[in-house]
């Protein structure tokens, strides 16, 4: 009997031992695959070029830079916005708007999130608003359903944001600095269409949530404990209005300057350095602290694409296309569905730097005409795509890593998890709703 209980303990002890083994394996992965996805990029794109004898010394003349200089200076801008504490003031007054309901709240921090994704960094505006987020779900009773379709409604209309204008995210400023439609036409053209989008998304999940039964005594009590806790928030408007003007003026600039005079990332630069004298002046100390990983995997995906380019295969895909597909909107409609799968399967990123040689040939073609909304039907294509799994959205693993650390609890107590798996059955909805969207304005547009 003893020896029995002894082997059972070292079974117990070894399977432990096994599964914590296992864990830590997981999260050192989990840690550090955005760099391994940055090095595997980096190395596949280099022995791509070598097994076709392109020069990496080409490669980097044609890197697209710029596209890098303004998702820096984007995020940079987004930081100086921050520290005014106007988000998380917009914040409080949705949670007090809305009375604590919880449809409401999703509707409106919804409708939140879509307009500051349009003008700022998607990443930086999640961040923002994640606290408050957190402490009025902690206080209301919010069920595993709940949470869920909260956060899968937030991460879709961060991506409709980031795409609804040219310096959203980043296949928006890749196509604005592609040459095949201008700032002014993109945002003409695709923020009406994405904000459809995002209204059709904010009420097919907001008719999710029933309406509550109980008096109001919770959620007057968790918008209380939330206005207590941000109750010392001061808004620096003398630094926000000067910093609106700044931001005003270079959505004027890209919209009005033409490229060749004064290419986009120099507008951006220098707006960026009149809000940090601005800044400096009224003596605001922000600590403009930035992911350098996000950076350098737009980095890796935009030498890949570039790699991939020279090799000719994406002109010989195009030319196959539009040989094989005689009719223009079937042929943008097909193009549409490979590149939201592409970007569901290997994220937004890769998808906007490996399908635009193809994109730019054909609106040099016989669809040049049509440039400005194919333009806004690639983007589409790719924020579809974006929304389908977690990890293609650009702020998916961060959104998911930052609610399991908050540790919401139903009611019952059992903590709520939102990973991958709870995640799936919304973003194969997120992406039927928006790719069907996409697909029928083409059909009624082109």
């Amino acid at each position: 009997m003893s020896n029995a209980i002894s082997i059972n303990k070292r079974n117990l002890m070894s399977k432990n031992k096994s599964q914590s083994h296992e864990r830590s394996i997981r999260n050192i992965v989990g840690c550090n695959a955005s760099l391994l996805l940055i090095a595997v990029m980096f190395v596949i794109g280099s022995g791509v070029a070598m097994s076709f004898s392109i020069p990496i010394k080409n490669i980097m003349s044609s890197y697209s830079y710029d596209v890098l200089v303004i998702l820096i200076v984007m995020e940079l801008f987004t930081n100086l916005i921050a520290e005014t504490g106007i988000m998380q003031l917009l914040a409080i007054k949705i949670a007090e708007l809305s009375q604590g309901r919880k449809r409401l709240c999703l509707m409106m921090f919804g409708g939140m999130m879509f307009l500051i994704s349009s003008c700022l960094n998607n990443i930086t505006a999640v961040m923002m608003i994640l606290p408050i987020v957190f402490v009025l779900l902690k206080t209301l009773e919010v069920d595993k359903k709940y949470v869920c379709v909260f956060f899968a409604t937030i991460l879709a209309l961060s991506n409709t944001g980031g795409a609804a204008s040219p310096v959203g995210d980043f296949p928006a400023i890749v196509i604005m600095t592609s040459g095949i439609t201008t700032f002014l036409s993109y945002l003409t053209h695709a923020f009406p269409l994405f904000a459809v989008t995002s209204a059709m998304l904010i009420i097919i999940w907001g008719m999710r949530i029933h309406k509550e039964a109980d008096d109001g005594t919770i959620r007057k009590l968790a918008v209380a404990n939330l206005k207590s806790q941000y109750k010392n928030i001061q808004i620096r408007y003398d630094v926000l209005k000067w910093l609106a003007v700044v931001f005003v003026g270079m959505f004027l600039a890209w919209s009005i300057v033409p490229q060749e005079t004064l290419p986009p990332e120099i507008i951006a630069v220098l707006g960026y350095v009149v809000a940090m004298v601005i800044c400096s002046i009224k003596k605001v100390k922000v600590g403009q602290i930035m992911d350098l990983k996000s950076v350098l995997t737009i980095g890796s995906f935009l030498f890949f694409a570039q790699v991939i380019s020279q090799t000719g295969v994406l002109n010989l895909v195009a030319t196959y296309l539009q040989s094989n597909i005689t009719n223009p909107k079937l042929l943008v409609m097909v193009i549409m569905l490979i590149t939201s799968l592409v970007a569901g399967v290997f994220s937004a990123g890769p998808a906007a730097a490996a399908m635009m040689p193809i994109i730019v040939q054909i609106c040099n073609g016989p669809l040049n005409a049509h440039a400005d909304w194919i333009a806004v039907a690639y983007a589409a294509a790719i924020c579809a795509g974006s929304s389908l799994f977690m990890w293609s959205a650009t702020a998916g693993f961060i959104l998911s890593g930052k609610i399991n650390s908050a540790r919401i609890t139903e009611e019952s107590g059992k903590t709520i998890s939102w990973s991958i798996g709870q995640y799936l059955k919304y973003g194969f909805v997120n992406y039927a709703i928006q790719i069907t969207i996409a697909l029928v304005a083409m059909t009624i547009i082109l």
